[in-house]
Protein backbone atom coordinates (compact mmCIF):
# COMPACT_ATOMS: atom_id res chain seq x y z
CA UNK A 1 0.00 0.00 0.00
CA UNK A 2 1.18 3.55 -0.66
CA UNK A 3 1.04 5.88 1.72
CA UNK A 4 0.32 9.23 1.70
CA UNK A 5 0.54 10.89 4.47
CA UNK A 6 1.96 14.71 4.09
CA UNK A 7 1.56 17.23 2.16
CA UNK A 8 1.68 17.59 -1.60
CA UNK A 9 2.03 21.18 -3.89
CA UNK A 10 -0.35 21.24 -6.28
CA UNK A 11 2.11 22.73 -8.94
CA UNK A 12 1.59 25.22 -11.41
CA UNK A 13 2.37 24.76 -14.72
CA UNK A 14 4.59 26.95 -16.80
CA UNK A 15 4.59 28.86 -19.89
CA UNK A 16 6.58 30.90 -21.88
CA UNK A 17 5.56 34.23 -23.96
CA UNK A 18 3.99 32.38 -26.72
CA UNK A 19 2.14 30.02 -24.74
CA UNK A 20 4.07 27.01 -24.81
CA UNK A 21 5.14 24.50 -21.78
CA UNK A 22 8.10 26.04 -19.99
CA UNK A 23 9.69 23.24 -19.00
CA UNK A 24 12.80 25.44 -17.19
CA UNK A 25 9.57 27.55 -15.33
CA UNK A 26 8.45 23.81 -14.34
CA UNK A 27 12.20 22.57 -13.08
CA UNK A 28 12.91 25.69 -11.36
CA UNK A 29 9.80 25.90 -9.14
CA UNK A 30 10.29 22.19 -8.36
CA UNK A 31 13.94 22.95 -7.46
CA UNK A 32 12.85 25.50 -5.06
CA UNK A 33 10.08 23.17 -3.34
CA UNK A 34 12.63 20.35 -3.40
CA UNK A 35 14.85 22.14 -0.27
CA UNK A 36 11.19 21.85 1.91
CA UNK A 37 10.26 18.91 4.07
CA UNK A 38 7.51 17.64 1.65
CA UNK A 39 5.83 14.54 0.93
CA UNK A 40 5.35 15.13 -2.93
CA UNK A 41 4.36 16.73 -5.62
CA UNK A 42 0.53 17.32 -7.11
CA UNK A 43 1.11 17.43 -11.43
CA UNK A 44 -1.48 18.45 -13.56
CA UNK A 45 -4.01 18.94 -10.72
CA UNK A 46 -6.24 21.82 -11.18
CA UNK A 47 -3.63 24.27 -10.40
CA UNK A 48 -1.79 23.02 -13.36
CA UNK A 49 -4.75 23.57 -15.38
CA UNK A 50 -4.41 20.23 -17.02
CA UNK A 51 -8.02 21.02 -18.72
CA UNK A 52 -5.93 23.25 -20.93
CA UNK A 53 -3.09 21.37 -22.15
CA UNK A 54 -2.98 18.46 -25.06
CA UNK A 55 -1.74 14.96 -24.35
CA UNK A 56 1.53 15.96 -25.88
CA UNK A 57 1.79 18.81 -23.96
CA UNK A 58 0.51 16.65 -20.49
CA UNK A 59 3.10 14.21 -21.10
CA UNK A 60 5.95 16.77 -21.39
CA UNK A 61 4.80 18.29 -17.83
CA UNK A 62 4.87 14.90 -16.59
CA UNK A 63 8.43 13.93 -18.30
CA UNK A 64 9.64 17.19 -16.95
CA UNK A 65 8.60 16.93 -13.64
CA UNK A 66 9.63 13.74 -12.67
CA UNK A 67 13.42 14.07 -13.37
CA UNK A 68 13.16 17.56 -11.27
CA UNK A 69 11.03 15.59 -8.54
CA UNK A 70 13.93 13.21 -6.32
CA UNK A 71 13.21 9.92 -5.43
CA UNK A 72 11.71 9.99 -2.10
CA UNK A 73 9.21 12.36 -3.46
CA UNK A 74 5.95 10.82 -4.49
CA UNK A 75 4.72 12.03 -7.80
CA UNK A 76 0.99 12.29 -7.98
CA UNK A 77 -0.19 12.43 -12.05
CA UNK A 78 -3.45 13.83 -13.09
CA UNK A 79 -5.04 12.04 -15.62
CA UNK A 80 -8.51 12.64 -15.41
CA UNK A 81 -10.06 12.56 -18.80
CA UNK A 82 -13.71 13.15 -20.07
CA UNK A 83 -13.27 9.62 -21.44
CA UNK A 84 -13.10 6.65 -19.65
CA UNK A 85 -10.82 5.15 -22.32
CA UNK A 86 -8.21 8.49 -22.57
CA UNK A 87 -7.86 8.78 -18.34
CA UNK A 88 -6.94 4.87 -18.37
CA UNK A 89 -4.22 5.29 -21.11
CA UNK A 90 -2.83 8.19 -20.12
CA UNK A 91 -2.57 6.85 -16.90
CA UNK A 92 -0.74 3.54 -18.12
CA UNK A 93 1.68 6.78 -19.80
CA UNK A 94 2.37 8.83 -16.78
CA UNK A 95 3.17 4.99 -14.87
CA UNK A 96 5.28 4.59 -17.62
CA UNK A 97 7.12 7.95 -16.82
CA UNK A 98 7.67 7.38 -13.37
CA UNK A 99 4.59 8.72 -11.38
CA UNK A 100 4.05 6.87 -8.06
CA UNK A 101 0.12 6.99 -8.01
CA UNK A 102 -2.60 8.97 -10.79
CA UNK A 103 -5.51 11.41 -9.44
CA UNK A 104 -8.65 11.19 -11.63
CA UNK A 105 -11.31 14.27 -11.17
CA UNK A 106 -15.10 13.43 -12.35
CA UNK A 107 -16.00 13.45 -16.03
CA UNK A 108 -18.53 16.52 -16.10
CA UNK A 109 -19.20 17.37 -19.50
CA UNK A 110 -22.23 15.13 -19.39
CA UNK A 111 -22.97 15.50 -15.65
CA UNK A 112 -26.65 14.92 -15.85
CA UNK A 113 -25.09 11.42 -17.71
CA UNK A 114 -22.60 11.33 -13.92
CA UNK A 115 -25.05 8.93 -12.60
CA UNK A 116 -23.77 6.97 -9.06
CA UNK A 117 -23.74 3.95 -11.47
CA UNK A 118 -21.79 5.70 -14.29
CA UNK A 119 -19.44 7.29 -12.13
CA UNK A 120 -18.51 3.95 -10.21
CA UNK A 121 -17.96 1.95 -13.38
CA UNK A 122 -15.67 5.12 -14.82
CA UNK A 123 -13.68 5.09 -11.94
CA UNK A 124 -13.57 1.22 -11.58
CA UNK A 125 -12.26 0.61 -14.88
CA UNK A 126 -9.61 3.15 -14.77
CA UNK A 127 -8.48 1.55 -11.48
CA UNK A 128 -8.32 -1.59 -13.60
CA UNK A 129 -6.42 -0.61 -16.39
CA UNK A 130 -4.04 1.51 -14.31
CA UNK A 131 -0.61 -0.15 -13.51
CA UNK A 132 -0.33 1.99 -10.39
CA UNK A 133 -2.38 2.91 -7.36
CA UNK A 134 -5.21 5.49 -8.19
CA UNK A 135 -6.29 8.10 -5.95
CA UNK A 136 -10.23 10.10 -6.52
CA UNK A 137 -10.52 13.17 -6.92
CA UNK A 138 -13.85 15.63 -6.08
CA UNK A 139 -13.52 19.11 -7.18
CA UNK A 140 -17.49 20.09 -7.43
CA UNK A 141 -16.18 23.63 -7.67
CA UNK A 142 -15.42 23.41 -11.26
CA UNK A 143 -16.75 19.96 -12.06
CA UNK A 144 -20.65 20.38 -10.76
CA UNK A 145 -20.28 16.81 -9.62
CA UNK A 146 -19.55 16.30 -5.91
CA UNK A 147 -18.99 12.57 -5.32
CA UNK A 148 -21.17 11.57 -2.36
CA UNK A 149 -19.86 9.44 0.49
CA UNK A 150 -21.40 6.62 -0.04
CA UNK A 151 -19.95 6.23 -3.75
CA UNK A 152 -16.57 6.97 -2.34
CA UNK A 153 -16.94 4.36 -0.08
CA UNK A 154 -17.84 1.78 -2.40
CA UNK A 155 -14.63 2.51 -4.49
CA UNK A 156 -12.53 2.10 -2.24
CA UNK A 157 -13.23 -1.80 -1.80
CA UNK A 158 -11.28 -1.82 -4.90
CA UNK A 159 -8.16 -2.88 -4.35
CA UNK A 160 -6.28 0.04 -6.33
CA UNK A 161 -7.73 2.89 -5.26
CA UNK A 162 -6.44 3.61 -2.63
CA UNK A 163 -7.93 7.43 -1.84
CA UNK A 164 -9.80 10.63 -2.32
CA UNK A 165 -8.39 14.21 -2.49
CA UNK A 166 -11.50 15.89 -1.69
CA UNK A 167 -11.51 19.70 -2.57
CA UNK A 168 -15.09 20.40 -1.80
CA UNK A 169 -14.51 21.62 1.48
CA UNK A 170 -17.36 19.77 3.12
CA UNK A 171 -16.01 18.62 6.06
CA UNK A 172 -19.13 16.84 7.55
CA UNK A 173 -19.13 14.75 4.38
CA UNK A 174 -15.24 13.87 4.82
CA UNK A 175 -15.57 12.70 8.30
CA UNK A 176 -18.44 10.35 6.77
CA UNK A 177 -15.49 9.61 4.05
CA UNK A 178 -13.36 7.94 7.06
CA UNK A 179 -15.89 6.52 8.76
CA UNK A 180 -17.53 5.02 6.14
CA UNK A 181 -13.81 3.51 4.28
CA UNK A 182 -11.62 1.10 5.71
CA UNK A 183 -7.90 1.80 7.64
CA UNK A 184 -6.32 1.48 4.56
CA UNK A 185 -8.37 3.93 2.62
CA UNK A 186 -6.32 7.62 2.34
CA UNK A 187 -8.27 11.06 2.01
CA UNK A 188 -6.09 14.32 1.64
CA UNK A 189 -7.46 17.98 1.75
CA UNK A 190 -7.50 19.77 -1.31
CA UNK A 191 -7.06 23.22 0.17
CA UNK A 192 -5.09 24.74 2.74
CA UNK A 193 -8.75 26.63 3.55
CA UNK A 194 -9.57 23.28 5.40
CA UNK A 195 -6.35 21.16 6.35
CA UNK A 196 -6.10 21.66 9.91
CA UNK A 197 -10.31 20.81 10.43
CA UNK A 198 -9.39 17.83 7.74
CA UNK A 199 -6.78 16.33 10.16
CA UNK A 200 -9.73 16.52 12.75
CA UNK A 201 -11.99 14.51 10.82
CA UNK A 202 -9.55 11.42 9.58
CA UNK A 203 -7.53 13.15 7.02
CA UNK A 204 -3.92 12.30 6.37
CA UNK A 205 -2.73 14.86 4.32
CA UNK A 206 -3.18 17.33 1.87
Amino acid sequence: MLRLEGIYPPIPTSFDAEGNVFPKGIIDNLNHLNQFDLRGYVVLGSNGEYVLLTEAEKLLVFETARKAIPKNKLMIAGVGCESTNQTANLAKKAAEIGADAVLVITPSYYKNRMTPAALTQHYRSVADASPIPVILYNMPACTGIDLSAEIVAGLSEHPNIIGIKDSGGNLIKMGNIVRLTGPEFQTLAGSASFLLPAFSVGAVGG
